[in-house]
């Protein structure tokens, strides 16, 4: 995230997948769920995620690749820097 920030780029790319995090975006709701948007395929998504219960709009991830992009959300959201 820190180079993402240092080279002025609103995204971050979620390892092992072809999304990419808006950080900018990432909104804590309570002490578990956050919202933020992120792009797939030129399109950009807005998600609500459950970081204790590990749900994705109150589903849980369906790909490596939506877990891949919860787990980034929350660990941004939630991880001390």
């Amino acid at each position: 995230m820190n180079n993402a920030i240092s080279n002025n780029v609103v995204y971050i790319p979620v390892p092992n997948s072809s999304y990419q995090l808006y950080y900018g975006t990432i909104n804590p709701i309570n002490t578990s769920q956050v919202e933020f948007a992120f792009g797939y395929q030129d399109q950009t998504f807005q998600v609500n995620a459950d970081c204790e219960q590990g749900l994705l709009n109150g589903q849980p991830p369906s790909t490596a690749e939506e877990a891949e992009l919860l787990n980034a959300a929350c660990q941004i959201a939630f991880a001390s820097f």
